[in-house]
């Protein structure tokens, strides 16, 4: 039997170096709720998925069907956004705080991302080497 999208959900927070209480946080959660999802105990609700998409820019295809990359480069264009930020001044200084741990997230996501690329590298680069090794034998 295949991984499920509430496995797959685990996965993605552990690459994002996240604790389920900051992962919840950052989907507008309780830890408690979402602890429940990621046992299997509730499903992922489609205001919860969009918030993936948004927030982490994770690929629902490789949510629901292990299928693709864990993460999109940037939003699908069909997919809205959660938050747009804008540099009106009278913006409530709740939105700006919003878009303030938005971009947070976004950076933790990117460097977790960028860490996840460097250990490809690195993988990479051994197996040129022992392929390397191979052909002077």
């Amino acid at each position: 039997m295949g991984i499920n999208e509430n496995e797959q959900l685990r996965l993605i927070r552990k690459a994002l170096n996240y604790s389920q209480k900051d992962f919840a946080d950052s989907l507008g959660l309780t830890q408690g709720g979402y602890s429940d999802i990621e046992r299997g105990k509730n499903g992922i609700s489609k205001p919860v998925k969009l918030m993936l998409i948004n927030v982490h820019k994770v690929n629902l295809s490789f949510l629901e069907n292990n299928r693709g990359e864990m993460f999109y480069i940037e939003t699908p264009p069909d997919q809205p956004e959660a938050v747009s930020s804008t540099s009106d001044p009278n913006d409530s200084s709740d939105t700006k705080d919003r878009v303030i741990e938005l971009l947070k997230a976004d950076i933790k996501r990117l460097n977790a991302e960028r860490a996840l690329y460097i250990e490809l590298l690195h993988s990479k680069d051994k197996i040129i080497t022992a392929l390397e090794r191979q052909l002077k034998n």
